[in-house]
């Protein structure tokens, strides 16, 4: 939660000296042709895995690549095998195919809004202890099963180990700190001065009718954390995850079913998006759908709810957590290779598929020269390739409309000052090579609307241009998510916290706009990037409550008068 206080110059200085200390990474062999490891290398620079734990990895690869995954809808406790198999492959190597997905279709997922209903009724009632046990008890499940999940994660989602590991890790901590956060929720206590008679009580109730998710596939952490949230406050859940993430999550629900969540609480409903979210739409016990999707989608929902508003018991809560164009600001008086560290990690980590990944970058002229051949050096030094390998630095692009994205980016960009990469591979799997171009437009709106994939574009200000440059930053794009400063003077760090606290809900100093990868922070944005509720923390959970409140009047008993 970001406190008031932390924007004083003192305290901007604390955070300089600390984050301005990160070192340029090792430079790394690139296979340019074909994006694959090249052994050699591997042997010589890449990081030692203990031996138990590559023989563990290799064997559980074998095991899943041996017998694929059969992930089924899941109505109460009942598994569904349907019609509709959707085929989950490795991004990377398009020939493996990993799991098969059995698509709900109408008719299941009104069963499972029915289910849901049924369900909640039982559920909304049992005491708090008992729900945070098989949180807890979850948490301790998943953690048993780790390697499991961290290696489905690399081979569905082509998440390099460090990156699968990172993501699991969010889970676990997340889960453990909602209960947390429940535990001290529960203990909210209210105090009516002045009328010792007057007893009130406070409760933590579900909202009235079901709860939907619809998660995207980018971390599982947030996949399982849309439906996990509403469930843990007493909620009964519809489960939607993205066809990429759906194994990855049946795994997470089935340790949730062995920690003891009753049947009916989660309902695991893969389906197409457009066939769910018209589904639950129509239903009248409708109450809330918490999702991340693109901000054209998130207008769709506004408008389906809005149109069938009269059906509704009640008023539907829409949570929403929309992508970025997130955004790096460069001083004078920044640290080159601090810039250079950040932006390459922000910008090219998970192949910049993450909604807070970097989308734009602004320079002043001064420092360009150097910065231009460091980050030009960082990017080409990135291993690109199989995400197995510990030496990988950049897997694939996970699904066939990032890819093509990319595509149409490599071709709107021919006449424009392009630094490095520009190339898309899917002879194999869906590379693409990082790519860094110069633009000369202010307004080009390539600096203005998200995408999705390894691209970043730069525009380069004049020194003496310092406050429009800032003024543009703050207001060229609609969306406002996540973005980050970079300076050393400390009113100059003041001045752009200022200026900037519209445009990002997420602001870091000498930090990438993805964050640090230590602890759990609360994470959301304003604007077109979503409705901004901070997911990972206790604002977050209270958006899944209806609190009731109780004032119990005790009064001197009526008196008998004959």
């Amino acid at each position: 939660m970001l406190k008031l206080r932390s924007l004083v110059p003192a305290r901007c200085v604390a955070w300089n000296r600390c984050l301005t200390s990160l070192s340029g990474e090792t430079k790394k062999a690139v296979d340019k042709e074909n994006f694959l490891p090249k052994v050699e290398e591997e042997e010589k620079d890449m990081p030692r895995l203990h031996k138990n734990e590559k023989v563990l990895i290799s064997h559980i690869i074998q095991d899943i690549q041996r017998k694929p995954l059969e992930v089924p809808t899941i109505i109460g406790d009942e598994p569904e095998y349907t019609m509709d198999n959707q085929r989950v492959s490795s991004p990377h190597q398009l020939t493996t195919v990993l799991a098969q997905v059995y698509f709900a279709n109408r008719k299941q997922i009104e069963s499972a809004i029915n289910s849901a209903l049924a369900a909640q009724s039982t559920w909304s009632l049992v005491p708090t202890p008992q729900r945070l046990a098989i949180w807890r008890r979850a948490a301790d499940l998943i953690e048993e099963d780790q390697s499991r999940l961290v290696v489905f994660l690399v081979l569905s989602l082509s998440k390099t180990l460090d990156d699968a590991r990172r993501d699991i890790r969010r889970l676990l901590s997340s889960l453990r700190a909602n209960a947390d956060y429940l535990e001290h929720l529960s203990d909210l206590r209210f105090e009516i001065q002045g009328n010792r008679s007057v007893f009130p009580s406070f409760h933590l109730r579900p909202l009235d009718g079901f709860v939907a998710a619809l998660a995207p596939f980018e971390s599982v952490a947030l996949s399982a954390s849309l439906a996990l949230c509403p469930a843990l406050m007493g909620n009964s859940v519809l489960w939607n995850p993205s066809l990429e993430v759906a194994p990855v999550s049946f795994l997470i629900l089935r340790a949730f079913q062995e920690a003891g969540l009753p049947a009916g609480v989660i309902n695991f409903v893969p389906s197409n998006k457009r066939l769910f979210l018209d589904t639950i739409t129509d239903a009248v016990h409708f109450a809330g759908l918490n999702c991340q999707c693109s901000a054209s989608e998130f207008r769709h929902v506004h408008k389906m709810v809005g149109d069938k508003m009269e059906r509704y018991i009640c008023f539907p809560r829409l949570v929403a957590e929309c992508p970025g164009q997130n955004f790096h600001f460069v001083h004078a008086s920044a640290k080159i290779e601090t810039v250079v560290t950040a932006s390459v990690q922000a910008a090219f980590g998970y192949a910049g598929q993450y909604a807070n990944s970097l989308s734009r970058m602004y320079v002043p002229s001064s420092l360009w020269p150097r910065l231009r051949d460091k980050l030009v050096e960082a990017t080409n030094s990135l291993h690109i390739g199989n995400p197995v390998k510990p030496i990988t630095d950049m897997g694939a692009v996970v699904n066939v409309e990032s890819f093509r994205q990319m595509q149409q980016l490599m071709e709107r960009t021919e006449n424009m000052e392009r630094l490095c990469g520009g190339i898309c591979d899917d002879s194999i799997g869906r590379f693409v090579q990082p790519m860094i171009v110069r633009v000369d437009d202010p307004l080009d709106p390539l600096l203005s609307e998200p995408f999705v994939g390894p691209f970043l574009p730069i525009f380069v200000y004049p020194d003496d241009s310092f406050a429009d440059a800032l003024k543009l930053t703050a207001n060229q794009s609609r969306y406002a998510l996540s973005g980050s400063i970079f300076a050393k003077r400390d009113e100059v760090i003041l001045h752009c916290l200022n200026q900037l606290r519209m445009s990002a809900s997420n602001l870091y100093v000498n930090e990438r706009c993805t964050g640090s990868h230590l602890g759990l922070t609360p994470f959301g944005g304003n604007r077109l990037s979503g409705t901004n509720d901070k997911s990972g923390s206790a604002y977050f959970l209270m958006r899944w409550s209806s609190p009731l409140l109780i004032e119990e009047t005790v009064a001197d008993p009526v008196r008998n008068n004959r």
